[in-house]
């Protein structure tokens, strides 16, 4: 019996040395290869960070420029326009016939200028109110991916502060474990413990001690989440300034499910209010192709070498107009499709502002059943402490079994993961309350 509880202790002793080369190789590798930055940042600065150097937002803001210079391309397009055209005619000996004479016809160049403006098109006004109104899709889209930004820093940097305080509550309970178990040990070397209790201990120390490492493995993913986007390099280390329970209040969690919603203020239904407008303008600008299009042009011919006969003047002046008469009904069709995609984005709009209506109130539900939950969950795991202090005092008067404390122990666990999972519920529902108010 003592000859297989040394072999036990020995492999708890083994794994205990693992754990320690596995929880210290991070603090050696640095000096291995030190990173490239460090940041601390608080959650605040952490989503300004993001939203300086995240690609995504880097793309919404291009996005914006290039719809600005698509308004100046509109608006150019009504704005004098001027061209040259050189040229150079050569005749290859050709001789012209008149009144029984032949006479050749030399080479011919010319240099014209040419300088046009448009007078009235009904469509180009149009065309420039779709591309401001398109500028200001973009600027909108950019404004949504900032919200996005916020919400995706937010969820990751409070992700790993659950991953830190899972650990941290981990490793208390290891702590108690391994001090029993240590303690057992003592008791079987005098025969005063069965070899029993101490081998359920042992092993229960090695589940926590498992469970440690899977919940380092899920911190250091959370880390590489928040790297990504912050827009840094995956080797930058980052130290958070704040811990959880700074940033878990109750009392702003309150202040959100007080805050009033306004549909308007979302940019989700912005964005359809100007994707109706645009289809409004599309109307516009089918009716528009009715309407005739009048411009002025002049014209200037230097000739380099004149022909023979050249009866050509080098200044014109004129007037263009251009009025649609006829088109078999194609104009007419092409009005009707605009007014039925109008009225369909129309209709889009008025059902978007219903479903936000009934997202807001589902996520108030859901705030408010997370933080209920969280409460509950925060009492149960007060009550499985106390459970298994009481028991493990027990034990150690011999008044209870080892597996009543690794049965309360198992409790214990389940009642902290229980917790961990209903403050993720409570931050995930915040959260999702808060980007639909538009306050993150």
């Amino acid at each position: 019996m003592k000859v297989r509880f040394k072999q036990i202790i020995s492999c708890a002793v083994a794994a205990g040395l693992g754990f320690t080369a596995y929880a210290q190789e991070p603090q050696v590798q640095p000096q291995q290869q030190a990173p490239a930055t460090v940041l601390q940042l608080t959650l605040k600065e952490a989503q300004e960070h993001a939203l300086l150097h995240n690609k995504n937002i880097r793309n919404a803001g291009l996005a914006v420029s290039e719809a600005q210079r698509k308004v100046w391309e509109s608006i150019s397009a009504g704005l004098p326009q001027a061209k040259a055209t050189l040229d150079y005619q050569n005749m290859m000996g050709f001789k012209m016939s008149l009144f029984g004479q032949s006479i050749p016809l030399e080479p011919t160049s010319t240099l014209q200028v040419q300088v046009t403006q448009l007078l009235f098109n009904g469509s180009y006004w149009i065309g420039v109110k779709m591309a401001r109104i398109g500028k200001a899709i973009s600027e909108t889209m950019q404004l949504q991916s900032e919200l996005d930004i916020k919400q995706q820093t937010r969820s990751a940097y409070l992700s790993i502060l659950v991953a830190l305080e899972n650990k941290a509550i981990l490793e208390k309970s290891l702590a108690e474990m391994e001090t029993l178990a240590k303690s057992t040990a003592d008791m079987v070397k005098i025969g005063v413990a069965e070899q029993t209790d101490a081998d359920q201990l042992t092993v229960q120390v090695a589940a926590v001690m498992n469970s440690i490492k899977t919940v380092e493995r899920g911190v250091e993913l959370a880390y590489n989440l928040l790297r990504f986007h912050l827009g840094v390099d995956m080797s930058t280390s980052l130290v958070l300034k704040e811990n959880l329970d700074g940033l878990m209040n109750e009392n702003a969690a309150q202040g959100i499910l007080e805050t009033a919603f306004d549909p308007e203020n979302n940019y989700s239904l912005q964005l359809l209010d100007k994707q109706t407008e645009l289809a409004q303008k599309q109307v516009q600008l089918e009716q528009a192709a009715t309407l005739p299009t009048i411009g002025v042009f002049y014209n200037y011919t230097y000739k380099l070498k004149a022909s023979t006969f050249d009866m050509s003047p080098n200044n014109v002046i004129g007037l263009q107009a251009s009025i649609p008469i006829f088109a078999s009904g194609q104009r007419h069709s092409k009005i009707q499709q605009a007014k039925i995609k109008m009225e369909t984005a129309q209709n889009s709009k008025e059902l978007a502002t219903e479903q936000l209506l009934l997202q807001e109130k589902q996520l108030r539900f859901n705030l408010n059943n997370a933080m209920e939950t969280l409460h509950l969950q925060k009492e149960t795991l007060a009550v499985s402490q106390r459970v298994l202090e009481s028991i493990t005092r027990k034990y150690r008067q011999g008044v209870s079994s080892s597996l009543d404390v690794t049965t309360a122990n198992t409790s214990l666990l389940q009642a902290q993961g229980n917790y961990i999972s209903a403050v993720n519920n409570v931050i995930t529902a915040q959260t999702e309350l808060e980007k639909l108010l538009n306050t993150l």
